[in-house]
């Protein structure tokens, strides 16, 4: 597996490279164009430039994850959790690159032109359609191969939005739909194998309450500037914060899915101290929704004494 998923990246590479390569080709015609017309230091044509950067935004993800769609079906071979989470952190990387490298080239000329908060705004609404459009083919990547490579079914973004009761943007803000897809199939398969239904409600609605909280704080209407910024910030971080919390849930269930005899009892209590550090820290904001998670660990931990 980690040979063809070298392979892959090796691929993934080479179309990145001929992504930049095509963008570098078309700034230069458009810097040639404006020069000769005498407009080089206009903010049309740093517009301009933007525009080609942002052309590439919208192409990676598509045309990266298709490479990879491709030569998985090609091979038969499934898309598993921990590949998608090295995609992301790969594509998101380079895109990273690539955000500082049009900062670089575009921001002091739209700051001289008097254009520095259009600059901003536009990489910032960037960065959004990017992340979202990013999320979105992961899903479609996934699904395609699954289906190809006959994996089972997985729920799809509805069935999260109604099982946890929360609006699709916030899902995809938080960047949780994989893995919650992931968790909800080790709770069917849990659920079929021992009388845990009660319990495993219990998780599903402690999930609820975070993602709800999350959702309710996205407020758009604050008065200034600095109110936007700091509110800004805090939801960054509490997005962070509850996708954390669905991360340190998965190892967690996937041990309970084994006989009691195979689990491994230090991936139980690290899952869980991890799970509750997270949880406890929020200032005794998110307190109300620990209730819901402990009966899980107690039942664990009961079954092995």
């Amino acid at each position: 597996m980690d040979n063809l998923d070298d392979k892959i990246n090796t691929l993934i590479r080479d179309k990145l490279v001929s992504l930049i390569q095509e963008n570098s080709v078309r700034t230069k015609r458009t810097t040639i164009k404006f020069t000769k017309s005498n407009k080089k230091h206009t903010i049309e044509h740093w517009q301009r430039i933007f525009d080609s950067y942002g052309k590439v935004f919208r192409s990676m993800p598509k045309d990266l994850l298709r490479v990879e769609k491709e030569v998985r079906i090609k091979f038969v071979s499934p898309l598993t959790d921990e590949r998608i989470v090295r995609l992301k952190t790969m594509i998101n990387s380079e895109a990273e690159v690539l955000f500082q490298k049009l900062t670089d080239e575009c921001q002091p000329e739209f700051v001289k032109l008097g254009h520095g908060d259009t600059f901003d705004k536009k990489v910032e609404e960037t960065r959004k359609i990017f992340s979202e459009n990013l999320e979105k083919q992961v899903q479609n990547c996934l699904e395609s191969v699954n289906a190809e490579t006959g994996q089972g079914e997985r729920l799809g973004v509805q069935d999260l939005v109604k099982i946890y009761d929360v609006n699709e943007v916030t899902l995809h803000e938080i960047n949780i739909i994989s893995p919650l897809q992931s968790i909800n199939a080790l709770l069917a398969k849990i659920n079929g194998d021992s009388n845990l239904s009660d319990t495993l409600e219990n998780l599903q609605q402690g999930f609820r309450l975070l993602f709800q909280d999350i959702q309710k704080n996205r407020i758009n209407d604050v008065a200034t500037m600095e109110a936007r910024k700091k509110l800004k910030m805090e939801v960054a971080r509490d997005t962070m914060t509850v996708r954390e919390i669905v991360l340190n849930t998965q190892p967690f269930l996937e041990q309970l899915a084994l006989p009691a005899d195979k689990r491994n009892q230090e991936v139980v209590k690290k899952s869980w101290s991890n799970f509750f550090e997270v949880l406890e820290g929020q200032d005794g904001r998110w307190a109300i929704a620990i209730p819901n998670f402990e009966p899980l660990y107690e039942f664990m931990c009961n079954e092995e004494n």
